[in-house]
C-alpha cells in the first residue's frame, strides 16, 4: 500500500444488535454531537443475513422482492470476474467507470461471497463510499448501491443511489436516512442514466444493466496494490511480495509548496462548510504539512 492510500473506513463496525434486519449502523461521529437517529430502508425487514460491513459500505442477503422470479443462485463467481464486469459500468455524461478502483477492491471479495452463499429466493444488495473528483482523500466519501442477482443466463444489477453524500448529512444532521438499494418495480431516482458498451451487456432499464457473463475480461480500472481488507484473505503461501515502486524524483520547492498551499486551501474549505469536523481538519491539516 502507497503513503497515501488509507483502508476505505476507519475500522469494521459492529451491527446494531443480533438480529439480521438492518444493515445501517452509525458511520460516525457527528459534527456537533447530536443524537444519532438511523432510519430503516425499505428492504431491511427482508434482509437474511449482513455478509460485510464497514462505515457506509456493505454487502447483505435479502429475501427477493415480492414478485420476482426465482434466481439462478447460488452463483460461484471470483472476486476478480465479478470485479472486471462491474468496472464495465459507466455514467455516461461523466465518462468514467461507475465505482472507482478503492470500492471494487472493497467490495469485490464479499460480494462474490455473498452471490455463492444466496439461494434462488434470495437477492444481493450492496453499498460503496467512494472519494471521487479532483479532491482526491480530501473529497467525502459519496455512496453508491444496487442490487445484484443472476437470472436468465445473466448477472442482473440494477443501481439504486448513485454518488449520494450520506456521510456529510448525517454529520451535520445525526440522521442517517435510508440507505435505499435499487428495485425491480422501479428506478430509486428516475434521473439515474447507467451505460456499458454493448460488447459487455445491455440496459434493461436507465438504473438497470444486464452483464454478460463471457464478458468478465480485465476491465480499465486496474485493481490497487492496497492489502486485502479485514477479513478477506492475504496473499497465497509462498507468493513474493511486489518490489517496492522506486520513489519519484523530487519536485522543485515551488512546486511543493503550490501543492501544499491548494490542498490546505480545499481542507478549509470543507470545514468551513461544515463537511468535516474541526477534529478531522487538524488531523488532515498535520498530514498535509508533513509532506513538506
Amino acid at each position: 500500500m502507497t503513503p497515501m492510500l488509507r483502508p476505505l473506513a476507519l475500522a469494521a463496525i459492529a451491527l446494531a444488535s443480533a438480529a439480521p434486519a438492518l444493515a445501517q449502523s452509525n458511520p460516525g461521529m457527528t459534527s456537533r454531537g447530536q443524537p444519532v437517529h438511523i432510519m430503516k430502508d425499505s428492504a431491511a425487514d427482508r434482509v437474511v443475513r449482513v455478509v460485510y460491513q464497514r462505515e457506509l459500505s456493505f454487502v447483505r442477503i435479502e429475501l427477493r422482492e415480492p414478485g420476482a422470479a426465482l434466481n439462478q443462485h447460488p452463483f460461484p463467481v471470483s472476486a476478480d470476474a465479478l470485479r472486471a464486469l462491474l468496472a464495465r459500468v459507466q455514467l455516461p455524461g461523466e465518462k468514467e467507470a461507475l465505482w472507482n478502483a478503492q470500492e471494487l477492491d472493497e467490495i469485490a471479495p464479499p460480494l462474490a461471497s455473498a452471490l455463492a452463499q444466496a439461494s434462488a429466493e434470495q437477492d444481493v444488495s450492496f453499498a460503496t463510499a467512494g472519494q471521487h473528483g479532483l479532491l482526491g482523500p480530501l473529497a467525502p466519501k459519496l455512496t453508491t448501491t444496487a442490487r445484484i442477482f443472476r437470472r436468465d443466463g445473466q448477472l442482473q444489477l440494477i443501481v439504486g443511489l448513485v454518488r449520494q453524500d450520506i456521510g456529510s448529512a448525517f454529520r451535520g444532521s445525526g440522521v442517517l436516512g435510508p440507505i435505499e438499494v435499487g428495485k425491480r418495480a422501479a428506478p430509486v431516482d428516475s434521473g439515474t442514466q447507467l451505460g456499458i458498451a454493448p460488447e459487455f451487456g445491455r440496459l434493461q432499464r436507465g438504473d438497470w444493466v444486464v452483464l454478460r457473463l463471457d464478458a468478465a475480461a480485465p476491465a480499465a480500472v486496474p485493481p490497487l496494490p492496497a492489502a486485502p481488507a479485514a477479513g478477506w484473505g492475504a496473499p497465497p503461501a509462498g507468493v513474493p511480495a511486489a518490489a517496492p515502486v522506486p520513489p519519484a524524483p523530487p519536485a522543485d520547492a515551488d512546486a511543493i509548496a503550490r501543492s501544499v498551499g491548494e490542498r490546505l486551501k480545499a481542507l478549509q474549505k470543507l470545514r468551513d462548510a461544515g463537511l468535516v469536523t474541526e477534529q478531522e481538519y487538524q488531523e488532515k491539516r498535520r498530514e498535509i504539512l508533513k509532506t513538506l
